[in-house]
C-alpha cells in the first residue's frame, strides 16, 4: 500500500489555511496555529476548533476555493499507475473526511485515514472528531485491511508524518525543507511532478524484498 500525505505533499500548500483566508477566517485559524506551536493547545484542540470556524459553511463554497489551491503534477496518473501496479493507494492526513472525499473523486484514491467531519444537507456541522496523531489511524487502517505495516510507503513533509515514517515499511520525505523529516525517512527527494514519486517506488519495489 502507498500512502500520502495531503498538505504540501498533494497540495503545494496547506489547503484548507489557503482557503480559511479566502473565507474570511484565515486570522482566527493562523491564530490557533500558532497557540499549538506555542504549546497552548494541543494539536487534537488546534484541529477542532479550526474545523469548528467552517460549521454552517455550504460544502460546495469550501470545495470551490479548494479546487484554487495549487496542487502537483500527474496526481491522477501516479494513482494509475499504483493500482495498475496492484497496490492500494490512500490518503492519510489530519485534514477533514470530506477534503479526502473531493480528492478520491478526482484522483481515484482507495481510501483514506483522516478527521472527521459531517456534513448535513450540504453544511459543514459541528461533529467533530479531530485525528491528531496519524501514527494511530495508519495502524487502524492497516489493521481493518489486514496489510501488515511493513507493506507500506508513506509519502509525506511534515513533521506529523515522522510517527508514520517510523512505523511503516519504506517513507519518502517530498520536498520538506524539515531536516528531522528528512533524517526519518527512508528516501527524500524534490519535484512538482508525482510521477517521479511513482518511479522511485517502482524501482524500490523492483528490488528483492521490497514492499508489496
Amino acid at each position: 500500500m502507498v500512502s500520502f500525505d495531503v498538505d504540501k505533499t498533494l497540495f503545494r500548500k496547506p489547503a484548507l489555511t489557503t482557503v480559511a483566508r479566502a473565507l474570511g477566517i484565515g486570522e482566527r485559524w493562523d491564530g490557533l496555529d500558532e497557540m499549538e506551536q506555542k504549546k497552548r493547545i494541543t494539536i487534537g484542540q488546534c484541529l477542532a476548533r479550526q474545523y469548528e470556524l467552517l460549521v454552517g459553511m455550504k460544502l460546495q463554497d469550501v470545495l470551490r476555493e479548494v479546487s484554487k489551491v495549487e496542487m502537483m503534477r500527474n496526481i491522477r496518473e501516479t494513482v494509475d499507475k499504483l493500482l495498475g501496479q496492484g497496490l492500494q493507494v490512500i490518503l492519510t492526513t489530519d485534514n477533514p473526511d470530506f477534503l479526502c472525499q473531493y480528492l478520491v473523486e478526482h484522483f481515484g484514491f482507495n481510501g483514506f485515514v483522516s478527521s472527521k467531519v459531517e456534513v448535513k444537507n450540504g453544511v459543514i456541522s459541528d461533529d467533530i472528531e479531530p485525528l491528531p496523531d496519524k501514527r494511530l489511524g495508519i495502524r487502524k487502517y492497516c489493521a481493518w485491511m489486514s496489510i501488515p505495516l511493513s507493506k507500506v510507503v508513506h509519502v509525506g513533509d511534515g513533521l506529523n508524518d515522522v510517527p508514520v515514517f517510523r512505523v511503516v515499511g519504506y517513507s519518502i520525505a517530498l520536498n520538506t525543507n524539515i531536516d528531522k523529516v528528512k533524517k526519518a525517512a527512508s528516501y527524500q527527494m524534490e519535484t512538482d511532478n508525482l510521477l517521479g514519486v511513482y518511479e522511485h517506488i517502482h524501482a524500490v519495489m523492483s528490488k528483492p524484498a521490497s514492499v508489496d
